[in-house]
């Protein structure tokens, strides 16, 4: 009897110690949210949007999902390694700049397109000139913001030191805000966008990629399968209307611009157009003679003699 019980009590343990959050972990996706260029209007959009996504791509699995949204890049990152986060929706440029393990599934769609332009918008001048030496905010893109105005958007056109102050805003509607408050002079943020009253645009900019969805380490080929096809049936909101098939090719397509681009002058190739009077004009030319005798043969000699 007493062996019974002991036997019995590890079954329990085992049960609700071991089971249960095992398949927890299994049952329920966490999809993570870090997006902070994407032109939300608020952070209950974001928890929104993220909340939605979570709990269509968990049933595509066959269990639950949450949605988490992270404000700081450093956070999403830890939160990647841990694991706590295998799928998530994140800005292609900030992908481009950090690198990491994972896999494009699909591209987040905005009035139906993948790929949007930027602006540089400012309060009350609408030439870049004037913005020399001004401050200008960026929304976050996890620490290379100086790097993807000046490179990614400029093309390399302007120098480290045209801008009087460059700085990170958490997101898009911050950039914007501060903008409209007059607590910086300029912000790039992307096309299509309202902007405060007083604000207009300077400079139209590059078309980029915007958020992507993507898997990290543990999610298997089959499962990044399900959630392509989950994903291509989502329905969102006026920022992250949808999704469509896509790879990390718009993410390296930035990745390319943030080096430094080399600018090199027009090659100059001179016509060659060589007439002889040219060639002989100024010259003397004179042949040697050379004596007859020179190309005689010589007649055999006979050894035997």
């Amino acid at each position: 009897m007493r062996a019974l019980i002991v036997a019995l009590s590890v079954t329990v343990i085992v049960a609700h110690g071991a089971a249960v959050p095992s398949a927890a972990r299994a049952d329920t996706l966490t999809v993570g949210l870090f997006a902070p260029t994407a032109p939300f209007p608020s952070t209950p959009a974001r928890l929104e949007l993220a909340t939605k996504l979570g709990n269509a791509l968990g049933a595509a699995l066959g269990g639950t999902g949450v949605g988490k949204v992270f404000a700081r890049a450093g956070d999403f990152q830890a939160s990647v390694k841990k694991g706590d986060v295998t799928v998530a929706l994140v800005d292609a440029a900030y992908l481009a700049s950090a690198g990491g393990n994972y896999t494009v599934i699909a591209e987040a769609t905005r009035g139906g397109e993948s790929v949007h332009g930027w602006q540089l918008v400012a309060r009350n001048v609408d030439k870049i000139s004037a913005l020399k030496g001004k401050h200008v905010l960026v929304p976050s893109i996890g620490g290379r913001e100086s790097d993807f105005l000046l490179n990614v958007l400029l093309g390399g056109e302007v120098g480290k030191d045209y801008f009087g102050k460059l700085d990170a805003a958490p997101d898009t509607a911050s950039a914007l805000a501060a903008i409209g408050l007059g607590k910086a002079d300029a912000a790039v943020v992307p096309a299509s966008v309202d902007l405060p009253a007083g604000v207009v645009t300077v400079l139209k900019l590059p078309a980029l990629a915007g958020p992507v969805l993507v898997a990290y380490g543990a999610v298997t080929p089959a499962q990044r399968q399900t959630l392509a096809t989950a994903a291509a049936a989502f329905h969102g909101d006026t920022t992250v209307g949808g999704f469509r098939a896509g790879d990390a090719e718009s993410v390296r397509a930035i990745a390319r611009r943030f080096s430094v681009p080399v600018k090199r002058g027009p090659l100059a190739v001179p016509a060659a157009r060589l007439v002889v009077g040219e060639l002989v004009e100024g010259r003397s030319f004179a042949i040697e003679r050379t004596a007859v005798t020179a190309f005689a043969i010589a007649p055999a000699v006979d050894t035997k003699k």
